[in-house]
């Protein structure tokens, strides 16, 4: 299966959509490079009783929101594209009574082209966390979805989720789980596995992986492109409860054995529903990510300049008033952008911290307030030219999907 890497466009203004101006500011850095960043707080497409979004971009630098919406037990997964114009009406991917809805584990939306594909969690049994990744296929031109599928093919009633998306070539999609087939082994717990396959454009599957045989339980996956081919960054876990983060690349047609991104050695008895993120252009790459080793929070950038073969010690970007939720993204003038959860005070805040591509702190900036309860979820990241949008579940009143727009200059 050949990889292709997909660069971001710039988008047209969509000043039309901005409600207000939140922050504007300039500094200056250490080397005398002067940064200036302004906070849009865009209309959101998304109702009250929202939650659970996820923004996206495709090659053309088209921005899309997926979410939530909950009426009673029925959970609606929606999406709208921005325009000149402001947000498309709304469009429902799948809905269901029985789905597993969940503050960590939640929706995907990938655009490939003429192509699209979403998941969502769907209840296999009365265990709690008996649950199936289901997923839809569809054509942007005439946006009807497939019949939904189960994307493993196991059959056991367990834990499958913490899904990440990659856009690959003609359409087809990588998608990355968390699987637990083998914790539902006789009386005797198994471990959780790292899994990956790549769909066609229609749902069909092409291949399929373990990457690794033991993965921290329920920490978010994350996935990007490399002008080397694909990576995908998890968290990981040792027979002795290390709970490091650990990258896989694929290279000549296989998976890598998976290796630290940084040995911070966190032991830890439990999963910290806290997974990393990367980003990735061309041979830089991004991964950010939380630990709490020796009982101090921390959230920690580390920078590859040949496509993940090798990565820099980490930089600090917060701590210890942090419970992290990260996201990165990578502009085209090679600026990295980490969001981040402030706890320093009683109203938790979304954070933003720019980095040069030397990782060389540039500027910080707050987005909006939040909560840092498990209800606020986790905020989402995407670039696109020199901007990155932001998503969030707003909690001042009822919950309902928020996004702003990051300008970087």
């Amino acid at each position: 299966m050949l990889f292709s890497n997909f660069s971001s466009a710039y988008v047209r203004s969509l000043a039309a959509c901005a409600l207000a101006i939140l922050i504007t500011g300039t500094a200056a850095t250490a080397s005398g490079q002067s940064v200036g960043i302004s906070v849009e707080l865009l209309d959101s497409p998304a109702p009250v009783n929202s939650h659970l979004s996820r923004v996206v971009s495709d090659t053309s630098g088209q921005i899309y929101l997926s979410w939530v919406s909950e009426e009673g037990d029925l959970a609606r997964l929606l999406y709208s594209k921005l325009t000149e114009s402001g947000w498309s009406r709304p469009e429902l991917i799948s809905s269901g009574s029985d789905w597993f809805v969940n503050w960590a584990d939640f929706p995907t939306l990938s655009v490939n082209g003429d192509n699209m594909a979403a998941h969502w969690l769907r209840m296999s049994a009365e265990g709690t966390y008996d649950y199936n990744i289901e997923a839809s296929f569809s054509d942007v031109q005439n946006q009807d979805w497939s019949e939904p599928r189960v994307i493993h093919s196991d059959g056991v009633s367990a834990e499958h989720g913490f899904v990440s998306m990659l856009p690959l070539k003609d359409g087809s999609t990588l998608i990355t789980w968390l699987d637990g087939r083998n914790t539902k082994n006789g009386d005797e717990y198994g471990e959780m596995t790292l899994r990956a396959g790549i769909f066609s454009s229609s749902g069909q599957i092409l291949s399929e992986w373990e990457l690794d045989s033991r993965a921290c339980d329920c920490c978010q996956t994350s996935s990007a492109m490399t002008s080397s081919g694909p990576v995908v960054v998890y968290r990981d876990r040792s027979a002795g409860e290390i709970r490091d983060i650990a990258m896989t690349r694929y290279l000549d047609g296989q998976w890598a054995e998976p290796r630290p991104v940084h040995e911070d050695n966190w032991q830890i008895a439990g999963c910290p529903v806290n997974g990393p993120s990367v980003s990735a252009k061309n041979e830089q790459v991004a991964v950010a990510w939380f630990t709490a080793k020796d009982d101090t929070p921390k959230v920690q950038l580390a920078l590859s300049s040949d496509s993940g073969t090798s990565f820099t010690a980490p930089v600090l970007v917060a701590s210890p008033e942090t419970n992290g939720r990260v996201g990165t993204a990578l502009l085209d003038s090679g600026k990295i952008i980490v969001s981040w959860i402030d706890t320093s005070s009683i109203e938790a805040k979304i954070m933003l911290s720019v980095f040069s591509s030397e990782a060389e702190l540039l500027q910080q900036v707050e987005v909006a307030n939040t909560s840092a309860s498990r209800r606020s979820g986790f905020p989402i990241i995407e670039s696109v030219g020199e901007s990155v949008y932001v998503s969030w579940t707003d909690l001042s009143d009822s919950p309902q999907v928020r996004v702003a727009r990051v300008s970087v200059k």
